[in-house]
């Protein structure tokens, strides 16, 4: 719902008070939900198969405990179930932390003796 209320806020003709459409931000909030929705659409998919398909893993004796945990650990290294929803989750993260950072240095003054 907040993707679509920013994305109908950028294209807004209220809000831009004359200016051109800002496609770099469109382009920016575009690519933080998908990346987010990816993120959330595995880790998902991960806690499904865990806790309702794997709730009775037997473990492995002296490396792995039973149940779901147990078998998380066991597919964590797996690129669907374990690369992929880390990466997005750390792509997110910088994603959301360069916007504040880029805003911070927008709204910075310039040099003071200039």
């Amino acid at each position: 719902m907040l993707f679509f209320q920013c994305i109908s806020a950028l294209f807004s003709p209220t809000n831009r008070r004359g200016e051109a459409v800002k496609w770099g931000l469109v382009f920016y909030t575009v690519l933080m939900f998908a990346v987010v929705t990816t993120y959330t659409a595995t880790y998902l998919n991960i806690q499904s198969i865990s806790l309702i398909d794997n709730r009775e893993f037997p473990g492995v004796e002296g490396l792995l405990p039973l149940g779901p945990v147990g078998y998380r650990w066991l597919i964590h290294s797996k690129a669907l179930t374990g690369i992929i929803p880390n990466l997005m989750f750390l792509m997110g993260n910088w994603l959301a932390d360069c916007l504040m950072v880029s805003s911070l240095l927008d709204a910075a003054p310039t040099h003071p003796g200039a």
